[in-house]
């Protein structure tokens, strides 16, 4: 059994940087160098992969593989409203959805679930 020491990591090398989709395409690129013929003959084919439709599902799907998705960013917006903000006819609204809610929740025995 590994013995953990106290404060010291337990996979100190971190997680591998390697992402060998990303690693060929960039040598493949290296190797074009400054040709911009052959550059510009590599996003003509990336382009008319793209556009054909059943190829670029399977070439994304080998690239999230290898190298992981990429980073997406998300907004999330949080109203944090007082009851006393809320109108009369959604006060109402909100009663009938949690109470249609804890309708649904009943268990056929006729006891009610847990709340959360």
């Amino acid at each position: 059994m590994t013995k953990y020491v106290k404060g010291q990591s337990g996979n100190p090398g971190g997680r591998p940087s390697e992402k060998p989709f990303a690693e060929a395409l960039k040598m493949e690129l290296a190797a074009a160098g400054e040709n911009h013929k052959k550059l510009r003959e590599i996003a003509r084919n990336l382009i008319d992969l793209a556009a054909d439709t059943k190829d670029l599902p399977a070439i994304l799907a080998i690239a999230d593989r290898l190298d992981g998705k990429p980073a997406q960013d998300s907004t999330v917006t949080i109203e944090k409203r007082d009851a006393t903000d809320w109108s009369l006819s959604e006060l109402v609204s909100l009663f009938h959805e949690r109470r249609a809610a804890r309708a649904r929740d009943i268990t056929p025995g006729g006891s009610a679930a847990k709340p959360n």
